[in-house]
């Protein structure tokens, strides 16, 4: 599912030193700089900005998904491989291709000390799935969740959905049903954060920090650290600082242009995180004019200099993507990765030629130009950088492109209310490895709604049986072709166009360490890097 990354938090990368082979990879040590003393028992992280709410349907956000699952627990967690592991559900059957049947660990308490029960899941299913719920959108063929028995939850699907499993382990985040019903109006806001199982509780929640105490009620292993605070950073500079003077341990690299400076801290290890799941691109409004023009759209493809911008904003660590969609989404459904590269590589290609965006702008309704307001988040670097990129290029064949730099808040309240979209920039991190999760959002007629993710407006017959095919089927051979299908269609009608993948890295330094690399899903998704952390 798309989360909107506020100041910047998909923009993360990994030092050129740093060894990365495939999925594996080694943490990379600095040895200079200073880091002060601090206590062991308190780990200070930054965030790109303080949480809207702490109840993850109001704020689908990927850095507040890094502490609140901590909280609230999920069902399953998902490997960046997109296997399944148990959580608050112990088995999971499926006894028809429309019901899922989920039986819930015994002996699990919340925080204040009451058991969870199977109404808390159903409660919780619902409350993330359905209505105005920002993960809604990842969740479009569940139909309704029942309690079917002591410890047993189960959803019927509204049709065959051959990833809804995995779908549910990253969007559910299980809450105690009878505070949420009781904070209807405030919940996620000071003062009525949620109550969940995981090894934290939140203890405090202010635009400084959001405080996490360990669970005394936790039905699992103890917590090495008996307290998380996460504190907005405004930039990797203030980051730094902090990490020096040791009061904050870890931060998330927001500009890789600054990367290299985190080495020069002493003991600080740079952790790069497994599983690229995250695109940049641009969406046009294919029913809204100029950008329902066919040609209009390739002259602005042809108008983009992507490899400058993605030097500008990420140096190397960030890859220009072919297709919509990156080589770690496409290896779940993929025979091999030479197969994913052959196709990609194959696909329609739109190099930066402002005479190649002259010739087709000529044969457009607009042969001598036409006027376009973009607006974009003004904490995101690579929007800020492509929109000017746009502006500049296009000013020399007669477009004019204004650009409209709005707060996030603003920037995401347009986004999900779907009006005026005209083009925009946007990131999209995938709920899973799997291309399904970002092309049905993104293509699916479904989703050309407010609160989804179709901002192109855009889809077809064939996409439409694709899509319908990736969301039912579970043959790989299927789900290959379907998802070859769409990117296909994509490359050739222009809805949207990639632009970058960019890598992430986790740094920790003081006397914090973890005992093994994560995943993405396992920082943001999950909710189980806590239990990797340690203090030496």
């Amino acid at each position: 599912m798309m989360r909107p990354n506020r100041k910047g938090a998909g923009i993360l990368g990994v030092l050129a030193v740093c060894v990365i082979t495939g999925l594996t990879s080694v943490a990379c040590t600095g040895s200079s700089g200073s880091s002060a003393a601090h206590d062991p028992s308190t780990f200070t992280m930054g965030i790109p900005a303080p949480p809207i709410s702490l109840d993850i349907p109001k704020d689908y956000d990927q850095s507040t998904t890094t502490y609140v699952a901590l909280v609230t627990q999920k069902l399953e967690t998902i490997s960046a491989t997109g296997d399944l592991s148990p959580q608050l559900a112990t088995a999971v059957q499926q006894p028809d291709d429309t019901t899922l049947v989920y039986t819930i660990r015994g002996g699990v308490k919340f925080s204040d000390g009451t058991p969870l029960t199977a109404d808390d899941v159903a409660w919780s299913i619902e409350h993330d799935a359905t209505g105005s719920s920002q993960l809604a959108a990842d969740l479009i063929s569940f139909g309704s969740v029942s309690v079917s028995g002591p410890l047993q939850v189960t959803v019927k699907l509204s049709h065959p959905d051959g990833q809804m499993r995995s779908l549910l382990a990253t969007t559910i985040f299980v809450q105690q049903a009878a505070f949420a019903k009781a904070h209807a109006n405030d919940l996620g806001a000071p003062g009525a954060a949620p109550i969940g199982t995981g090894p934290y509780m939140f203890a405090g929640n202010t635009q400084q920090a959001v405080t996490l105490a360990a669970n005394p009620n936790y039905w699992g292993a103890k917590p090495k650290v008996s307290k998380i605070v996460m504190v907005p950073v405004s930039d990797d500079n203030t980051a730094q600082l902090a990490m020096r003077s040791g009061s904050m341990q870890a931060n998330l690299v927001a500009n890789l242009k600054t990367a290299g400076q985190y080495q020069q801290i002493s003991g600080a290890k740079l952790y790069p995180l497994q599983a690229n799941i995250s695109v940049n691109y641009i969406s046009l409004d294919t029913q809204a004019a100029p950008l329902n023009d066919l040609h209009v759209r390739r002259a602005i493809a042809h108008s983009l200099d992507k490899a400058g911008i993605t030097t500008a904003a990420y140096g190397n660590y960030a890859k220009l993507l072919p297709g919509l969609s990156t080589t770690d989404q496409l290896a779940d459904v993929s025979p091999a990765k030479a197969d994913e590269d052959a196709f990609l590589n194959g696909l329609p290609q739109y190099s930066f030629d402002l005479a190649k965006a002259k010739q087709e702008l000529a044969q457009s309704a607009y042969p001598n130009g036409f006027q376009l307001a973009v607006s974009y988040d003004s904490t995101a670097p690579f929007a800020e950088l492509t929109v000017l990129n746009l502006q500049q290029n296009m000013a020399k064949i007669g477009v004019t492109i204004t650009p409209k730099p709005v707060t996030q808040k603003q920037w995401i309240a347009a986004v999900y209310a779907h009006k005026d979209l005209g083009l925009q920039l946007l990131p999209f991190t995938s709920a899973g490895p799997d291309a399904g999760s970002m092309l049905v959002a993104t293509t699916a007629a479904g989703n050309i709604r407010p609160g989804a993710f179709n901002t192109a407006n855009w889809t077809t017959a064939a996409v439409e049986a694709a899509d319908k095919q990736l969301q039912e089927s579970s043959d790989k051979a299927v789900r290959w072709q379907a998802v070859k299908t769409i990117l296909t269609a994509i490359a050739n009608d222009l809805p949207y166009i990639p632009l970058q993948a960019p890598d992430r890295v986790l740094v920790v330094a003081g006397e914090f360490s973890l005992t093994q690399n994560q995943s993405i899903l396992d920082l943001q998704t999950n909710g189980t890097w806590s239990e990797q952390l340690t203090a030496n």
